[in-house]
């Protein structure tokens, strides 16, 4: 794709985040076009990838095969078709500068984006309305997650799994005043090593994130991905390197590397650079990560990022360990659609990369509330009340900017 040299009559590139991202959501939300807003970690660049068709809806990504856009699919994807979002037009905004970028020898590209342009300055100024409605949310409470985990525990002593990851949500009305932009620049300011984004398809709703994890990566012939797992609240007064892990939280996070290099072993793959585990910080928790990297090319492997998608999602981190019998597990007794809560997401064949994240601290937003979903990893170890309050500690990732922006 390559930027677009025609001079449009009213242009786009001449206005900055702040006056464009109202005017081309609200649009969006008008005309149905698929969106996806993000800010990868430890980045200054903001993109914004508009599609003027429906999502791409499919059963499997081939990477490799795919044009640019950004893939968004759920927790059962495998099971539910993924969505992809073919960027018909792409939008980044470094700095001071916009860039607008479209296929320019597509004349009918060029038109509908010369139509959009005059739409986007008659609506400069305009105040984004949130979603439209899907659905009415329910509620939860408390003590079904403390049941919930007591039942894993005893499904842990029985031998079916080592590890399981129930997880539950949480309702928040939105008040008249809430401010989508205001909510993500708080979240890009107050967590820069996360994937911020907000991703709104009609067919299936508007969701909003900061997720820390990596799922894969694909960089020109550099492939990655990375296993993260345990969590305790980040103290300012300590230095990071200090921090101790209890033998829960060492285990649990042992458990999801061995099962990335499992998958390595499923492949024959034995030629890869694994670093860690470390302490890293993701907003106001800390949790341990290893990362493991593999040159596709000395491999001789240019399909893997694909390949190892398959076998990573649902990692063990969201799911358990072993997997198929705790996703069994999970499906009759968490009583929770899941939806697109630690599904993937991601940029796909931008600037000769593919970064796809777990779709962990999100929420999905309607007209009325927001539904936040966080889960917790349950071992032989684990305290009821303690994985409550994990989960509690990871709403309170995006509730903390939630509260700011209404």
């Amino acid at each position: 794709m390559k930027k677009g040299q025609e001079v449009l009559e009213r242009d786009i590139s001449l206005l900055n985040r702040q006056q464009l991202l109202p005017a081309i959501f609200s649009i969006a939300q008008k005309e149905g076009y698929p969106i996806a807003f993000y800010r990868s970690p430890l980045s200054n660049e903001f993109n914004l990838i508009l599609s003027f068709k429906l999502t791409l809806t499919l059963k499997k990504f081939e990477l490799q095969e795919l044009k640019e856009g950004f893939a968004f699919a759920p927790y059962n994807y495998g099971q539910e078709n993924g969505h992809f979002i073919e960027a018909d037009l792409r939008i980044s905004f470094d700095f001071n500068e916009t860039l607008v970028n479209w296929d320019e020898s597509n004349s009918e590209l060029t038109n509908k984006i010369e139509t959009l342009s005059h739409e986007i300055y008659e609506e400069l100024g305009e105040i984004f309305e949130k979603p439209l409605s899907h659905e009415r949310l329910s509620e939860q409470y408390e003590s079904d997650y403390i049941k919930l985990v007591e039942n894993c525990k005893e499904a842990i002593n029985d031998g079916f799994f080592e590890k399981v990851v129930p997880a539950r949500f949480k309702d928040i009305e939105l008040g008249d005043s809430f401010n989508l932009m205001s909510l993500l620049d708080d979240l890009t300011d107050a967590y820069p090593n996360a994937f911020v984004s907000f991703v709104s398809i009609p067919e299936v709703g508007s969701w909003i994130g900061a997720t820390p994890e990596l799922l894969i990566e694909r960089e020109k012939n550099i492939f990655r991905t990375v296993a993260l797992a345990a969590t305790q609240r980040f103290d300012p007064d300590l230095d990071i390197t200090d921090t101790t892990w209890n033998q829960k939280e060492i285990e649990e996070q042992a458990m999801v590397s061995r099962y990335i290099i499992n998958c390595f072993k499923k492949i024959r793959l034995r030629d890869f650079h694994e670093k860690g585990p470390e302490t890293i910080k993701a907003g106001n928790l800390l949790h341990l990560k290893t990362s493991f990297e593999v040159d596709m090319e000395a491999t001789k492997f240019p399909e893997l990022a694909s390949v190892m998608l398959d076998l990573l999602h649902p990692t063990s981190a969201v799911a358990g360990m072993p997997k198929d019998p705790a996703r069994e597990f999970l499906k009759i007794e968490e009583n929770l659609n899941r939806s697109f809560y630690s599904g993937f997401l991601g940029p796909v064949n931008l600037d000769d990369r593919s970064s796809l994240y777990v779709n962990l601290r999100c929420m999905e937003i309607n007209a009325e509330k927001a539904r936040l979903y966080a889960g917790a990893g349950v071992t032989a170890h684990s305290n009821p009340q303690k994985e409550f309050d994990e989960t509690e500690m990871k709403f309170n990732t995006l509730l903390n900017i939630l509260n700011q922006a209404q």
